[in-house]
Order: C-alpha cells, then sequence, then structure tokens
C-alpha cells in the first residue's frame, strides 16, 4: 500500500470520527441549552413562588398552603423538574449510544485490497520507475548552449 493510500485512509477515518463527535456534541449542547432555559424558569417560578409566600406571611394568611396561586406554582415547579430530569436522562442516552458506536468493531472492507508490492531483487534498469539505478540529471549551461546555436 503507498503512503498516498495511507493518508487517504487516515483521512476517511479521521473525518468519519470528527463528523460522528460533532453530531454527539451537538446534539448533547442542544439538550443542555434546554436544561438551562428549564433551570431559568425553575428559578422564575420559585421567585414567583416566593413573592406569594412573603406577601402571605406579611398578611399573616393562615390558608397560605391552601392557595391556589401557590399550589399552581408548585405543580409548575414539579413539572419542570420532571422536564429537567428528562433532559439529562436524554444526554445520557445520547452519549452511551455514541459511546456504544465507538466500542463496536470497524466494518471490513467491502473490497479485498491490493497485497503491497515487495521488490526482493532490485531492477537494474536505468531510469525505469522501479529501477535501483538512480540517474543524475544532466545540467546544461544557457550560455554555452546559446553559443553552440549561434555558430552553426
Amino acid at each position: 500500500m503507498s503512503l498516498f493510500d495511507d493518508v487517504k485512509k487516515n483521512l476517511v477515518e479521521w473525518y468519519s470520527i470528527s463528523s460522528e463527535k460533532t453530531a454527539e456534541v451537538a446534539r448533547v449542547t442542544t439538550r443542555r441549552y434546554d436544561k438551562f432555559g428549564i433551570s431559568r424558569d425553575i428559578e422564575r417560578q420559585f421567585s414567583e413562588l416566593g413573592s406569594l409566600v412573603f406577601n402571605g406571611i406579611k398578611e399573616n394568611r393562615q390558608d397560605l398552603m391552601q392557595d391556589s396561586g401557590v399550589l399552581a406554582l408548585v405543580e409548575r415547579i414539579k413539572g419542570l423538574e420532571t422536564e429537567l430530569l428528562l433532559k439529562s436522562e436524554e444526554i445520557d442516552n445520547i452519549q452511551q449510544e455514541y459511546a456504544e458506536r465507538r466500542a463496536r468493531p470497524a466494518e471490513p472492507p467491502v473490497a479485498a485490497e491490493a497485497p503491497e508490492t515487495i521488490i526482493n531483487q532490485p531492477v537494474l534498469d536505468e531510469g525505469g520507475e522501479e529501477s535501483a539505478i538512480l540517474v543524475e540529471p544532466v545540467v546544461v549551461d544557457v550560455e554555452e548552449s546559446a553559443e553552440d546555436k549561434t555558430s552553426t
């Protein structure tokens, strides 16, 4: 196998690995961004719940825990926490899926590759492609060749 074939094979493998890793990171990052949004929404709900509780305590309300606004906010927060857990599970599933893909053995090549050519006895054909004899380039002086042309 020639050097170019090795490089080509490695580039294809590297491209495949990097594109797969990029897809995984994109999917995970999207879910993490969603988690961030849900967390911010939970914070807002807690803030609103805290405001309701503070105002209820300030007014000396005894039925604060039965207030429909408080109960609605508590249910909303529970739902958001469930969404947050689901996003975390999605991230874990995505990472596990890609880890399993990487753990699978590589698929065998479709076509059998030609065996590498090993030269046991050097070819002594001067200038041939696989020749063991190196040919030195002929250096021509430009001035001498110009004088030869004018004198003839």
